[in-house]
């Protein structure tokens, strides 16, 4: 076979496979790919044989009942991993077409999500979305994503941000001009609808969307100090659920906290001190910025510094 021909009997093979839940085809798929990554490919093929490597990967985590499970070590959701990092970051990445790069980007980011990495997670989706902004698998994914992350989020009008742009990421999903790349889409739009339909119940969507204000902040004051705040929203990196949703200025705060706690007066006798989880999250916040700051410092002074031996 040729190389595209080969990667079409692959890719009909592991969807077979998961259909039938037939755990020697994805085996006979992994070891097909391996076969046909021996040969010199395009750049394009070699992208895809990553691609359906990965998805040869979920078929086995599917039939084993990995994603189920709650075990720690799972070769499947490993490799499965590893497969679409490779593809994302490679350097034919970039000749697929954007439908073909949107379902590796949002593969990768519903494997994070479900492994608990649910802020990588989102930007993932985003990453998505940037280059098909109807892409309904990663707007709808991205929503319910959004809607388990204000679940966890202790401050209230954060929580509801969160939740309005998980019912807005869900409406999305599920409008006329939603690009689904799979024939049996129907299922899915319904559970993506049902999930908007209970957030807006819960939330009342316009107050929200009036008050949430995310362009007002504090941009800083000197021109240092405007650019540092500037790269840590661009890179997510401020201590502040909102900034999870991109660079808005009302997320330049490290406003992240420890929920109410509560303990018994006999539970540290004679001590009168706060509880000690509260000093150690004081520390870590403090350790944080402080190398978050470093690493700016590093990467954008133009000062250089010469050495001499005595």
């Amino acid at each position: 076979m040729s190389d595209d021909e080969a990667l079409e009997h692959i890719g009909r093979l592991i969807d077979d496979s998961c259909d039938a839940a037939f755990e020697r085809g994805a085996k006979r798929a992994l070891y097909l790919l391996d076969e046909l990554t021996k040969r010199p490919l395009t750049e394009e093929a070699a992208v895809l044989a990553e691609y359906f490597r990965a998805n040869a990967w979920a078929t086995r985590s599917q039939i084993a009942n990995i994603r189920q499970s709650w075990s720690w070590e799972s070769v499947e959701l490993q490799e499965e991993m590893l497969a679409l990092t490779r593809a994302a970051s490679h350097p034919g990445f970039m000749r697929l077409d954007n439908g073909r790069r949107c379902q590796i980007l949002t593969n990768r980011a519903n494997l994070l999500n479900k492994v608990g990495r649910s802020i990588d997670a989102i930007a993932g989706w985003d990453e998505a979305l940037r280059i098909g902004p109807h892409f309904a698998m990663a707007l709808g994914n991205r929503g319910a994503g959004l809607r388990y992350y204000a679940g966890m989020v202790d401050d209230n009008r954060e929580r509801a941000i969160l939740a309005l742009h998980a019912y807005d990421s869900l409406c999305k999903a599920v409008a006329p001009d939603a690009m689904y790349e799979s024939p049996n889409f129907l299922p899915v739009v319904a559970q993506f609808k049902d999930m908007a339909e209970a957030l807006g119940r819960a939330v009342n969507v316009d107050a929200v969307r009036a008050m949430q204000n995310l362009d007002q902040g504090e941009p800083g004051r000197s021109k240092v100090e405007r650019a540092y705040r500037q790269w840590c929203l661009d890179k997510r990196l401020f201590l502040c659920p909102l900034n999870d949703l991109g660079p808005y200025l009302a997320a330049a705060t490290d406003d992240l906290m420890l929920p109410s706690i509560r303990e018994r007066f006999d539970e540290r006798p004679g001590d009168y001190s706060p509880p000690p989880i509260i000093g150690f999250f004081s520390q870590m916040k403090q350790e944080y910025v402080s190398a978050r700051y470093m690493l700016f410092e590093g990467i954008s002074s133009t000062r250089v510094l010469i050495f001499t031996e005595n």
